[in-house]
Protein backbone atom coordinates (compact mmCIF):
# COMPACT_ATOMS: atom_id res chain seq x y z
CA UNK A 1 0.00 0.00 0.00
CA UNK A 2 1.53 3.65 -0.62
CA UNK A 3 1.59 5.82 2.10
CA UNK A 4 0.32 9.30 2.05
CA UNK A 5 3.85 10.90 1.74
CA UNK A 6 5.07 8.66 -1.53
CA UNK A 7 2.80 10.29 -3.97
CA UNK A 8 3.67 13.53 -3.94
CA UNK A 9 7.45 11.83 -3.87
CA UNK A 10 6.83 9.82 -6.62
CA UNK A 11 5.12 12.75 -9.22
CA UNK A 12 7.92 15.26 -7.69
CA UNK A 13 10.53 12.82 -9.19
CA UNK A 14 8.37 12.33 -12.40
CA UNK A 15 8.40 16.36 -12.76
CA UNK A 16 12.31 16.24 -12.50
CA UNK A 17 12.75 13.85 -15.26
CA UNK A 18 10.93 15.19 -17.48
CA UNK A 19 12.16 18.51 -16.85
CA UNK A 20 16.14 17.16 -16.92
CA UNK A 21 15.86 14.14 -19.02
CA UNK A 22 15.88 16.07 -22.46
CA UNK A 23 18.78 17.83 -21.22
CA UNK A 24 21.00 14.83 -20.54
CA UNK A 25 20.16 12.96 -23.18
CA UNK A 26 21.13 15.99 -25.71
CA UNK A 27 24.16 16.26 -23.52
CA UNK A 28 24.53 12.60 -23.81
CA UNK A 29 24.47 13.10 -27.47
CA UNK A 30 26.53 15.91 -28.26
CA UNK A 31 29.25 13.57 -25.71
CA UNK A 32 28.61 10.80 -27.99
CA UNK A 33 28.71 12.62 -31.18
CA UNK A 34 31.74 14.42 -29.76
CA UNK A 35 33.51 11.49 -29.09
CA UNK A 36 32.73 10.29 -32.47
CA UNK A 37 34.33 13.13 -34.33
CA UNK A 38 37.49 12.74 -32.10
CA UNK A 39 37.44 9.29 -33.14
CA UNK A 40 36.88 9.93 -36.35
CA UNK A 41 39.65 13.23 -36.83
CA UNK A 42 42.09 10.69 -35.05
CA UNK A 43 41.77 7.64 -37.78
CA UNK A 44 41.94 10.04 -40.47
CA UNK A 45 45.36 11.53 -39.00
CA UNK A 46 46.73 8.15 -38.69
CA UNK A 47 45.73 7.20 -42.14
CA UNK A 48 47.84 10.68 -42.97
CA UNK A 49 50.79 9.32 -40.99
CA UNK A 50 50.86 6.18 -42.35
CA UNK A 51 50.66 6.96 -45.95
CA UNK A 52 53.55 9.68 -45.08
CA UNK A 53 55.58 6.62 -44.32
CA UNK A 54 55.12 5.48 -48.04
CA UNK A 55 57.75 7.17 -50.11
CA UNK A 56 56.91 7.99 -53.97
CA UNK A 57 59.71 6.15 -56.73
CA UNK A 58 59.03 8.74 -58.80
CA UNK A 59 61.09 7.44 -62.03
CA UNK A 60 58.33 5.03 -61.81
CA UNK A 61 55.55 7.05 -62.19
CA UNK A 62 53.61 6.05 -65.40
CA UNK A 63 50.31 7.31 -67.06
CA UNK A 64 47.93 4.95 -67.40
CA UNK A 65 46.00 4.63 -71.09
CA UNK A 66 43.92 1.62 -70.99
CA UNK A 67 42.28 -1.34 -69.67
CA UNK A 68 41.73 -4.71 -71.06
CA UNK A 69 43.00 -8.61 -70.84
CA UNK A 70 45.44 -10.07 -72.71
CA UNK A 71 44.60 -11.35 -76.02
CA UNK A 72 46.26 -14.74 -75.23
CA UNK A 73 46.89 -16.49 -71.88
CA UNK A 74 49.95 -15.50 -70.34
CA UNK A 75 51.48 -18.31 -68.29
CA UNK A 76 52.33 -18.05 -64.22
CA UNK A 77 49.79 -14.82 -64.43
CA UNK A 78 46.27 -16.64 -64.26
CA UNK A 79 43.00 -14.55 -64.52
CA UNK A 80 44.14 -11.13 -65.01
CA UNK A 81 43.27 -7.88 -66.19
CA UNK A 82 45.87 -5.44 -67.51
CA UNK A 83 46.62 -1.91 -66.87
CA UNK A 84 48.23 -0.79 -70.33
CA UNK A 85 50.95 2.39 -69.57
CA UNK A 86 53.07 4.04 -71.68
CA UNK A 87 56.22 2.82 -70.49
CA UNK A 88 54.69 -0.25 -68.96
CA UNK A 89 51.91 -2.62 -68.64
CA UNK A 90 50.76 -4.09 -65.82
CA UNK A 91 48.62 -7.46 -65.07
CA UNK A 92 46.54 -7.36 -62.16
CA UNK A 93 44.39 -10.41 -60.62
CA UNK A 94 42.78 -10.60 -57.37
CA UNK A 95 43.79 -11.15 -54.16
CA UNK A 96 43.43 -14.96 -54.20
CA UNK A 97 44.71 -15.19 -58.14
CA UNK A 98 41.40 -16.73 -58.31
CA UNK A 99 38.64 -15.41 -61.47
CA UNK A 100 36.87 -13.13 -58.87
CA UNK A 101 37.95 -9.69 -60.88
CA UNK A 102 37.22 -11.10 -64.08
CA UNK A 103 34.10 -12.99 -63.59
CA UNK A 104 33.05 -9.28 -62.79
CA UNK A 105 33.93 -7.94 -66.30
CA UNK A 106 32.90 -10.78 -67.91
CA UNK A 107 29.26 -10.62 -66.71
CA UNK A 108 28.66 -6.94 -65.78
CA UNK A 109 27.41 -4.29 -68.42
CA UNK A 110 30.70 -2.66 -68.97
CA UNK A 111 29.15 0.54 -70.50
CA UNK A 112 27.61 1.81 -66.83
CA UNK A 113 31.25 -0.13 -65.11
CA UNK A 114 34.17 2.33 -63.72
CA UNK A 115 37.02 1.90 -61.95
CA UNK A 116 38.36 4.34 -59.17
CA UNK A 117 41.75 5.08 -57.88
CA UNK A 118 41.62 4.59 -53.66
CA UNK A 119 41.34 8.12 -52.35
CA UNK A 120 44.09 9.84 -51.33
CA UNK A 121 45.53 13.40 -49.26
CA UNK A 122 47.28 13.75 -52.71
CA UNK A 123 45.79 14.14 -56.67
CA UNK A 124 43.97 11.44 -57.40
CA UNK A 125 46.20 8.70 -58.70
CA UNK A 126 46.53 4.66 -59.14
CA UNK A 127 48.76 3.44 -56.74
CA UNK A 128 50.63 0.58 -56.88
CA UNK A 129 52.64 0.05 -52.84
CA UNK A 130 55.63 -2.48 -52.90
CA UNK A 131 56.45 -4.11 -49.76
CA UNK A 132 52.43 -3.64 -48.47
CA UNK A 133 51.52 -6.14 -45.26
CA UNK A 134 49.44 -9.39 -46.62
CA UNK A 135 50.50 -8.03 -50.79
CA UNK A 136 51.13 -11.67 -52.37
CA UNK A 137 53.68 -9.85 -54.78
CA UNK A 138 57.34 -8.70 -54.71
CA UNK A 139 56.20 -6.59 -57.41
CA UNK A 140 53.24 -4.52 -55.34
CA UNK A 141 49.27 -4.33 -54.33
CA UNK A 142 47.15 -2.10 -55.50
CA UNK A 143 43.78 -1.27 -54.51
CA UNK A 144 40.32 -0.90 -56.53
CA UNK A 145 37.15 1.11 -55.97
CA UNK A 146 34.63 -0.76 -58.62
CA UNK A 147 31.84 1.32 -59.55
CA UNK A 148 28.51 0.58 -61.66
CA UNK A 149 25.90 3.15 -62.21
CA UNK A 150 22.73 2.97 -63.87
CA UNK A 151 19.74 4.48 -64.31
CA UNK A 152 17.11 2.21 -62.17
CA UNK A 153 14.49 1.76 -64.89
CA UNK A 154 16.97 0.21 -67.10
CA UNK A 155 17.88 -2.52 -64.64
CA UNK A 156 16.92 -6.17 -66.16
CA UNK A 157 15.50 -8.39 -63.73
CA UNK A 158 18.17 -9.62 -60.93
CA UNK A 159 20.75 -7.23 -62.18
CA UNK A 160 21.33 -5.68 -59.00
CA UNK A 161 20.88 -9.35 -57.21
CA UNK A 162 23.67 -10.74 -59.28
CA UNK A 163 26.15 -7.44 -58.60
CA UNK A 164 25.55 -7.58 -54.80
CA UNK A 165 25.55 -11.62 -54.84
CA UNK A 166 29.37 -10.79 -55.92
CA UNK A 167 30.15 -8.53 -52.75
CA UNK A 168 28.57 -5.10 -54.45
CA UNK A 169 26.70 -2.72 -52.00
CA UNK A 170 23.76 -1.48 -53.86
CA UNK A 171 21.59 1.72 -53.72
CA UNK A 172 19.00 3.77 -55.50
CA UNK A 173 17.30 7.03 -55.22
CA UNK A 174 20.05 9.17 -56.43
CA UNK A 175 20.36 12.25 -58.66
CA UNK A 176 18.54 11.77 -62.00
CA UNK A 177 16.62 8.09 -60.85
CA UNK A 178 20.33 6.51 -60.42
CA UNK A 179 21.28 3.34 -59.19
CA UNK A 180 24.45 2.58 -57.76
CA UNK A 181 26.89 -0.46 -56.79
CA UNK A 182 30.29 -0.30 -55.32
CA UNK A 183 33.14 -2.56 -54.32
CA UNK A 184 36.49 -2.26 -52.71
CA UNK A 185 39.24 -4.77 -53.82
CA UNK A 186 42.69 -4.62 -51.72
CA UNK A 187 46.14 -6.17 -52.04
CA UNK A 188 45.61 -6.81 -55.69
CA UNK A 189 48.43 -8.54 -57.05
CA UNK A 190 50.11 -6.64 -59.84
CA UNK A 191 52.99 -7.92 -62.31
CA UNK A 192 54.76 -5.62 -64.14
CA UNK A 193 55.84 -6.29 -67.99
CA UNK A 194 56.56 -4.94 -70.89
CA UNK A 195 54.05 -2.20 -72.81
CA UNK A 196 51.38 -3.97 -74.88
CA UNK A 197 52.41 -4.04 -78.26
CA UNK A 198 49.04 -2.82 -79.86
CA UNK A 199 49.18 0.52 -78.14
CA UNK A 200 48.25 2.57 -81.55
CA UNK A 201 45.38 0.48 -82.88
CA UNK A 202 43.67 0.10 -79.40
CA UNK A 203 39.72 0.58 -79.94
CA UNK A 204 38.79 1.90 -76.55
CA UNK A 205 41.46 4.30 -74.70
CA UNK A 206 40.57 6.42 -71.44
CA UNK A 207 39.47 10.01 -72.31
CA UNK A 208 43.15 11.15 -71.00
CA UNK A 209 46.18 8.91 -69.39
CA UNK A 210 45.99 8.83 -65.53
CA UNK A 211 48.90 8.81 -63.27
CA UNK A 212 50.18 5.19 -61.95
CA UNK A 213 52.74 5.96 -59.19
CA UNK A 214 54.74 3.38 -57.38
CA UNK A 215 55.26 3.59 -53.61
CA UNK A 216 57.88 1.79 -51.24
CA UNK A 217 57.29 1.50 -47.48
CA UNK A 218 60.39 3.51 -45.92
CA UNK A 219 62.48 2.09 -49.19
CA UNK A 220 65.50 0.27 -48.23
CA UNK A 221 68.40 3.17 -49.41
CA UNK A 222 70.76 0.04 -49.68
CA UNK A 223 68.95 -1.21 -52.51
CA UNK A 224 70.35 -0.56 -55.54
CA UNK A 225 67.99 0.82 -58.49
CA UNK A 226 69.02 -1.43 -60.82
CA UNK A 227 68.22 -3.94 -58.79
CA UNK A 228 65.15 -2.42 -58.26
CA UNK A 229 63.83 -1.94 -61.54
CA UNK A 230 65.03 -5.73 -62.20
CA UNK A 231 62.74 -6.83 -59.30
CA UNK A 232 59.57 -4.91 -60.99
CA UNK A 233 59.93 -6.87 -64.72
CA UNK A 234 59.79 -10.30 -64.10
CA UNK A 235 58.11 -10.41 -67.50
CA UNK A 236 60.45 -10.35 -70.92
CA UNK A 237 57.71 -10.76 -73.33
CA UNK A 238 55.44 -8.58 -74.41
CA UNK A 239 51.55 -8.90 -75.30
CA UNK A 240 48.75 -7.79 -76.83
CA UNK A 241 45.40 -6.92 -75.04
CA UNK A 242 41.62 -6.37 -75.86
CA UNK A 243 40.85 -3.13 -74.71
CA UNK A 244 37.38 -3.20 -72.35
CA UNK A 245 35.22 -0.23 -72.81
CA UNK A 246 35.35 1.18 -69.20
CA UNK A 247 36.75 4.76 -67.60
CA UNK A 248 38.91 5.32 -64.64
CA UNK A 249 36.78 7.95 -62.63
CA UNK A 250 38.81 10.48 -60.14
CA UNK A 251 37.94 11.39 -57.30
CA UNK A 252 38.83 13.96 -55.14
CA UNK A 253 41.43 14.21 -52.53
CA UNK A 254 40.26 12.39 -49.05
CA UNK A 255 36.48 12.46 -49.92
Amino acid sequence: MQTPTEAPQTKHRKHLAKKYLPAACSMGLMLALSGCLATEKLDYQLMRQEDARWVAVEQLTDRLIAVGKPSAPIEGVDNAIVFAGEKHSYLVQSANQDPELTAILNHVDLAHFSFKPMPTKDTPHFAIRVGESGCPSVQGCMALRLGYEKPTQQLAAGETDQLEGAGFTCHDGFAGGMTRCTKTLRRLPVTVAPAIKNSETLPYRFAQPIALTFYHYQPDTTLAEEKRLKALMPLAKAFDIITFPIQLIMIGGAN
